[in-house]
């Protein structure tokens, strides 16, 4: 799970053609409080094209597996849309906004998706059917409900070499222990082995697909980079620093 704010994915191809119905979803990535103001938030969808639109808006729940993989369930009962429906004209935006209705008193944050949808709705009547191409896209904005006090824990959890493909390979596992959820921004790792070497990795050139990931409150990731070739005796340590900051 690469922890950017929005994903945008081409979900299917209606027909061949010149045009393609398009639009922009935000904020997103928003955060909700359990009561008051802050748990209803606005979003603004809008269409840059010149053919209306139908867009769809849903929320669902967000859990990731240690290897990345997100699951989501339908969590309508969590929140209120309206509309949960817009028709747009040709570049018109329209406001929707999204109430938190669930428990007041979390102990700890809750992460979703707040997903809009391109429904494949003909609203041009004057529109040929056979020779324009509709991409149908959606936008999965990232959304916690966090409750004031809250902050995230990360532990390494395990660090230790092992063969990928007949590639050796350094495995590590972070467990955010904490209640809010975490970005790995700025990741710089310090390695040092039983020989005395030490090696120290930072960026993304070095920590490619670690910098930047996200780690949900309570939840695992683990990563694996090609083995330091620096490293030439057994791992001994791993000490790491990030920027802590949320949001």
């Amino acid at each position: 799970m690469r922890s950017l704010p929005i994903v945008l994915s081409t979900l299917c191809i209606i027909a061949l053609a010149s045009d393609v119905l398009a639009f922009q979803f935000a904020p997103f990535r928003v955060k909700f409080d359990p009561t008051g103001p802050g748990a209803s938030q606005l979003f603004t969808v809008k269409n840059n094209t010149d053919q209306p639109a139908t867009v769809q808006i849903r929320a669902t729940t967000r859990e990731v597996d240690e290897n990345g993989v997100e699951k989501n369930e339908d969590a309508e009962k969590d929140f209120t849309i309206y509309p949960p429906q817009v028709v747009l004209k040709p570049h018109a935006q329209r406001s929707v906004r999204i109430q938190w209705m669930g428990d007041a008193n979390l102990r700890r944050e809750k992460a979703y998706r707040i997903i809009a949808e391109q429904l494949p709705v003909n609203l041009d009547k004057d529109a040929p059917h056979h020779s324009a191409v509709k991409f149908l896209v959606d936008y999965r904005a990232a959304a916690f409900v966090t409750p004031a006090g809250l902050a995230p824990d990360l532990k390494m959890e395990s660090s230790d070499a092992t063969t990928v493909n007949g590639k050796k390979m350094l495995e590590l596992v972070f467990n955010n222990v904490g209640t809010q959820h975490l970005l790995l921004r700025n990741l710089k790792l310090d390695l040092k082995d039983n020989r005395g070497n030490e090696i120290h990795l930072t960026g993304d050139k070095q920590l490619k697909h670690i910098d930047g990931e996200g780690i949900l409150a309570g939840h695992k990731r683990r990563f694996l980079l090609p083995w330091p070739k620096d490293l030439t005796g057994s791992l001994q340590t791993v000490d790491f620093t990030f920027d802590k900051q949320a949001f």
